[in-house]
């Protein structure tokens, strides 16, 4: 499920990002207070929706906000009324699209190409269910089948976990800095040392060699994929031009770059 934090935050777990891993250090580092969204990759709508149908207290909390801001609008004096506002602080990560591909693929190839939940089924839900049955011992076709059968697949992923009131995004290629720099922004303490010598978690064990992307997958896929690897910031400035963009892009807000 998604985590609530010791101080209201929230960490939304997108698959094969990275997230088991972060989820461990939180729990080792005692920053979890519980469990939120009603699943483990409990998306940004799902997790509202649980937040607005399962919460009772939250519900109360939003109605009450919603009547000082009110207030606060025909009587700008009441401005220091509510200062801590209600929406907690939400943080994820996301990885390069075509990453993301080979990863999916070398876990699921170790497991056999089960299924992950069921299409539009309330209970049985998962992100991935869509996947089921595309599966391939050739990790071209299996792209090719994710490709005919929902073309920009993993941008659709990451948009429905990043939208607006997500406030950090780190990247699994930085996975210990950029958890790191989440928690010192929220001033939440942790064991630095503990973090760097962690091991990854819920890493594929089978013996896959490292997919080789067909030229014209890649191409058609990066295509595909383009509104992530912009929204992102994973393009390359030789990328931009081969894609003909002439004007680079802003990535999305929250997207936590080295440096800030």
């Amino acid at each position: 499920m998604a985590l609530k934090l010791i101080n209201n935050s929230e960490f939304l777990h997108l698959p094969k990002t990275g997230g088991s891993w972060v989820s461990k250090v939180l729990n080792v580092n005692n920053l979890v207070d519980s469990q939120a969204g009603g699943h483990k990759h409990a998306d940004y709508d799902r997790l509202m929706n649980w937040r607005l149908c399962g919460n009772s207290k939250f519900i109360l909390n939003a109605k009450i906000n919603r009547a000082i801001e009110k207030a606060q609008r025909k009587f700008p004096s009441l401005d220091n009324l509510n200062k801590k506002s209600s929406a907690p602080y939400r943080f994820c990560f996301v990885r390069h699209p075509l990453s993301w591909y080979e990863s999916w693929w070398k876990y699921m190839s170790g497991l056999g190409w089960n299924d992950w939940g069921e299409e539009n089924d309330p209970v049985n839900w998962h992100p991935n269910s869509i996947l089921n049955g595309l599966g391939s011992d050739d990790f071209n076709q299996f792209v090719s089948n994710v490709i005919n059968k929902r073309p920009g697949y993993v941008s659709e992923l990451y948009f429905a976990f990043t939208k607006p009131g997500i406030n950090f995004i780190g990247k699994t290629e930085n996975l210990s800095e950029d958890l790191m720099k989440v928690l010192d922004i929220q001033n939440l303490g942790y064991d630095k040392q503990a973090i760097l010598d962690m091991n990854r978690v819920n890493v594929s064990k089978a013996k896959v060699k490292q997919p080789e992307w067909d030229p014209e997958i890649r191409s058609i896929t990066m295509k595909l994929e383009l509104p992530s690897l912009i929204h992102f910031d994973y393009l390359s400035d030789q990328e931009y031009l081969e894609m003909g963009i002439t004007k680079r892009i802003p990535p999305h807000k929250s997207l936590y770059t080295r440096g800030d």
